[in-house]
């Protein structure tokens, strides 16, 4: 049996919480911007590095953030409330700390990213027009190719999560401004593949709540907007429960769909089994635990395999977490170390 492999995210505390030291050490002035550059740079790269060397299939770049992946992708299309003074362009790394921590002015809102212990900053949409003041995924796409000779998959949260998960605006404009964000989604899209990127992940976990047909069709309106307007492989990647909508879901023009087979196997094992997979798509198979610091059960994990192998061979499958592991610590090597 032969499956490809491929992250979600990275942890990005650190093994030894390097990340959060970095970013203290800023915030108190002990270090410089330039410092905390080179610091962060090290610790994205180590990481890189460490799932090279484990030989994952596709590493995962643009997950790794200064603090939370929803303000990058904010700041990243210029929405930014007026009250930071914000002129356009890319914003200032003393403005996106203010935006988190405030300082000046009043922090952007904070709240709980789904059922996690995890807090992301809420985007606010009030008089805010979009704009692609730098391509973020780009950027860390060409710092793996070049640092590192990795071909990486870009991951960047989907348009249809990050409106939703957003404020600052009549829940009646929704498509309208989805549909502002699709043209800047196209870009970067198609900056990354004239770059040489293979396959994008667009995460969108708001696709396992509870939506209705109208907003599904929405979502494929907006995602054949996307494909026609970029030949890049795009994997849509769910996580966190089962999609109630699968065969919505597996009609997307995409190249993959990926799917939460720990907290949402049951209905997800159902629904191949009732309606099967589309041949021409890889299925993403989040088979490993990515909120669990456990081992996995490997053989339990191979008879889910040979399950799903029964409907999608293993040649289109990729072998991946059930989300990104940063709600996980990097190793418990060093604990054990400490207890013994």
């Amino acid at each position: 049996m032969t499956v490809k492999t491929s992250n979600l995210g990275y942890p990005r505390i650190g093994e030894q919480r390097e990340w959060k030291k970095a970013l203290e050490a800023f915030w108190k002035g002990s270090i410089s911007e330039e410092q905390l550059h080179k610091e962060m740079k090290m610790i994205r790269l180590h990481h890189l590095k460490k799932q090279k060397d484990f030989g994952v299939d596709y590493i995962p770049v643009n997950d790794f953030t200064y603090y939370d992946h929803v303000l990058d992708t904010a700041a990243m299309f210029g929405i930014v409330p007026k009250r930071f003074n914000h002129t356009g362009g890319p914003v200032s790394l003393e403005t996106y700390f203010e935006m988190a921590r405030g300082g000046k002015t009043q922090a952007c809102e904070m709240t709980k990213w789904f059922d996690t212990n995890y807090h992301y900053i809420v985007p606010e949409w009030t008089d805010a027009q979009p704009t692609l003041v730098e391509n973020k995924p780009l950027k860390a796409y060409k710092e793996a190719k070049e640092e590192l000779n990795i071909n990486g998959k870009p991951v960047i949260v989907g348009p249809f999560t990050f409106l939703s998960l957003s404020k600052g605006y009549d829940q009646s404009e929704f498509t309208s401004l989805l549909s502002q964000l699709i043209p800047l989604y196209s870009q970067v899209l198609s900056e990354l593949k004239a770059e040489g990127a293979e396959l994008v992940q667009i995460d969108e976990p708001m696709f396992v709540t509870d939506l209705t047909t109208e907003d599904w069709q929405v979502i494929k309106q907006a995602y054949t907007q996307l494909a026609n307007a970029t030949n890049i492989d795009i994997l849509v990647q769910t996580y966190f429960e089962s999609v109630d909508h699968y065969l919505e879901l597996i009609s997307l023009p995409v190249k993959g769909i990926g799917l939460d087979f720990v907290y949402g196997k049951e209905k997800h094992l159902e629904a191949l089994a009732t309606f099967g997979f589309p041949q021409e798509k890889i299925l993403g198979v989040g088979i490993i635990d990515g909120r669990n610091i456990w081992k996995t059960d490997l053989k339990e994990s191979i008879m889910l395999l040979k399950q799903i192998e029964k409907v999608v061979p293993y040649s289109r499958q990729l072998l991946q977490p059930s989300s990104s592991l940063l709600h996980v610590p990097v190793t418990l090597s060093l604990r054990i170390q400490l207890i013994h």
